[in-house]
């Protein structure tokens, strides 16, 4: 396959990497670097971004390209290493707490809303995660 390079709307390839919904799954189309969030099972008249038609002519042409969430397993090993980088030692409690158990996702999250300057490191260090693991992929293909 030949290489083509192509702007790729960052936000959403990363919202599509990082969603775990079962009722959706995501193409990016490498011609546009759109990425296309369809429902998995349409009702009907509902109104999709692309025809089931449309995604096999795109598969079968290598103009789409179904996006898979990376494991929930790998974005929670990111928090914990956050945590245990934070230099405040009450702060870096509350997170290895919020990240005990079911619900730790939205409790990591929820401790560093309170926190904007740690919260805004978090995202910095989950998108050089993001993409530097994207990168590794490519690498391999």
């Amino acid at each position: 396959m030949a290489v083509r390079r192509v702007a790729v709307d960052w936000d959403d390839l990363e919202m599509a990497l990082t969603s775990h919904m079962d009722e959706w799954a995501f193409y990016l189309d490498l011609r546009t670097g759109r990425v296309h969030m369809v429902p998995v099972f349409p009702s009907e008249g509902e109104d999709v971004e692309l025809s089931e038609q449309e995604i096999d002519a795109g598969l079968a042409a290598e103009d789409l390209v179904p996006v898979e969430p990376f494991p929930s397993s790998l974005e929670y090993g990111w928090m914990v290493e956050f945590a245990d980088s934070v230099a405040e030692q009450r702060l870096r409690g509350l997170l290895r707490v919020a990240l005990d158990g079911r619900g730790a996702f939205r409790r990591f999250k929820n401790v560093l809303a309170d926190h904007p300057d740690e919260r805004a490191r978090w995202f910095a260090y989950r998108d050089w995660h993001l993409r530097a693991t994207l990168q590794l992929m490519s690498e391999d293909e």
